[in-house]
């Protein structure tokens, strides 16, 4: 059985609804610049957490006075969420075309556990897939090796040649493609499509 597994942000979430960034209105709402935010939280925080070694809601407890909002950590993880939830609803139909044919389709992306739950539950992705292998519950992110192992023992394929991958990032694709998945890189619906194709 060929399996095929979608990484999340790029392919089928897009950024803010609007387009662009979620982020990029982050100051005019919620007064916390862009660039502190990467700074004093995600560049030495977010790999501990996306592997599932931190809480992302306790470790941001801990930096927000670094970050002098008059907001309050749960209010820019809600931000957060919301702003980052533009579905590619082409892809979406060619996924669940797929899935009408008897095939089976699985998210394999990098998200720690509160945003994992929100793709899955409030924004809906779980009408679309069959599972969601992320980063936060596999103890691994893309391009470790380890991910694609332990994504791998999770899913219905007998073997690595039995994967469809696509990933927007290069490097993601190359790692998939190392570990012997049949990876593809992900910039437009098409790309999903000729991956289809060669799947049969």
């Amino acid at each position: 059985m060929t399996v095929l597994v979608l990484d999340v942000d790029g392919v089928v979430v897009l950024g803010h609804p609007g387009g662009g960034r979620w982020d990029k209105d982050l100051f005019d709402d919620l007064q916390i610049a862009p660039e502190r935010l990467q700074e004093r939280f995600f560049r030495p925080h977010w790999r501990a957490i996306a592997e599932g070694e931190a809480d992302m809601l306790h470790m941001l407890a801990r930096v927000w006075p670094e970050l002098d909002s008059p907001a309050s950590p749960r209010a820019l993880v809600d931000y957060w969420f919301a702003n980052d939830s533009r579905l590619n609803d082409g892809l979406l139909d060619e996924v669940g075309a797929w899935r009408a044919r008897g095939n089976r389709a699985f998210l394999g992306t990098v998200q720690e556990h509160h945003r994992a739950r929100y793709l899955w539950s409030t924004l809906g992705l779980g009408g679309h897939f069959d599972g969601m292998l992320y980063s936060a519950d596999l103890g691994a992110a893309k391009p470790k090796a380890a991910f694609f192992e332990r994504a791998q023992a999770r899913l219905p394929a007998r073997t690595v040649g039995d994967v469809v991958f696509l990933d927007d990032s290069i490097r993601n694709v190359e790692a998939a493609a190392a570990f012997g998945w049949r990876a593809w890189h992900y910039a437009a619906l098409d790309d999903l499509r000729a991956a289809l194709s060669d799947a049969g």
